[in-house]
């Protein structure tokens, strides 16, 4: 069955960012973001960034193109605690696209202020099978289009990627 497709801005070059407000359950009995929390972010982030980002849906494809998108190395830099509160915004960078795997790149932010980073590389992976599988024409066409366009929040000297 085809994904259903949503719309999205295809013209913008801010990254897709995800907002997450940490709750009384995200935190540690002194109000601070329990680390492993952030990964839980990420993750939703990346879902997210399917459906609005890329404009495909991301439970359509688990679900009924039975594909995922599990993390094979993850790297995390954490610069600041987040507390009780804040609300964390995630942007999502694509860095890498290979034939069956992709880069992603978070930076997570409180007011502007970087707290986190974190680097993910993931496979495409069938999921009747468990094995590696190429990005449909659709999907790699987005995936392209936004590896293209989109600039880092933390660049301190964009160029276009080509």
């Amino acid at each position: 069955m085809p994904n259903k497709i949503i719309d999205y801005d295809r013209t913008s070059t801010d990254p897709f960012c995800f907002h997450y407000k940490f709750r009384f359950s995200h935190a540690d009995p002194f109000g601070y973001v329990f680390y492993p929390r952030y990964f839980e972010c990420f993750h939703a982030a990346t879902e997210e960034w399917f459906t609005h980002g890329l404009g495909l849906i991301f439970a359509d494809l688990v679900i009924e193109q039975r594909v995922g998108q599990p993390t094979v190395h993850l790297e995390c830099q954490f610069i600041k605690p987040c507390r009780l509160g804040d609300e964390l915004e995630i942007a999502v960078i694509l860095e890498k696209l290979g034939n069956t795997s992709l880069t992603l790149r978070y930076i997570g932010m409180v007011d502007g202020d970087i707290r986190v980073r974190a680097t993910a590389v993931q496979v495409w992976i069938n999921a009747n099978t468990g094995k590696p599988t190429p990005f449909a024409p659709l999907l790699r066409e987005r995936l392209e289009d936004y590896h293209a366009r989109i600039i880092a929040p933390d660049d301190e000297a964009p160029e276009r990627r080509g």
